[in-house]
């Protein structure tokens, strides 16, 4: 799907929301409702065996998903509080040797929405592989939990 002017505003207001990426030089590549493609470049997260800094990874995958729940939250039109990580796994299963991507997946949307509506608490499992330019195939691996929450009592968050 392509981006539209909208979805560049979205993400310039999350991406500013969240001060520790600012310096990432990390880009959106493709949403929709079910996926969510960020982009970085090796030259931003090189380390010093010329490859792609692990800790780098990790946060595009984790960014990728936190964001895609996000947005899905949004397009729902449903108010939530607190969006948290509650717990990841990551694999790493090849260096990577060039600009890359994450590419971030819903595993159980559907239940998700409905628990979160009934609730105001859900979990969202989420997914996410990395790759690049020269290898289509998956370097990096990325399972995660997130917990939104919705509490009348507490103000929302600004974006």
């Amino acid at each position: 799907m392509a981006i539209t002017e909208e979805d560049r505003i979205y993400e310039r207001e999350l991406l500013r929301a969240i001060p520790v990426v600012d310096g990432m030089d990390i880009g959106l590549v493709d949403l929709s409702l079910i996926d969510l493609t960020l982009s970085a470049p090796l030259n931003t997260h090189i380390n010093y065996e010329g490859t792609a800094f692990g800790g780098s990874l990790n946060t595009l995958c984790v960014l990728s998903c936190y964001l895609l729940v996000h947005h899905r939250l949004k397009k729902e039109g449903l108010e939530f509080n607190s969006l948290v990580i509650q717990d990841s796994r990551i694999s790493y299963l090849s260096p990577v040797h060039s600009d890359f991507k994450a590419r971030s997946q819903f595993e159980n949307v559907d239940s998700f929405l409905k628990l979160f509506k009934r609730k105001g608490i859900s979990r969202a499992e989420m997914r996410a592989v990395v790759t690049c330019e020269e290898s289509k195939s998956p370097l990096v691996q990325f399972e995660g939990r997130f917990v939104a929450t919705r509490d009348l009592n507490r103000q929302a968050p600004p974006i």
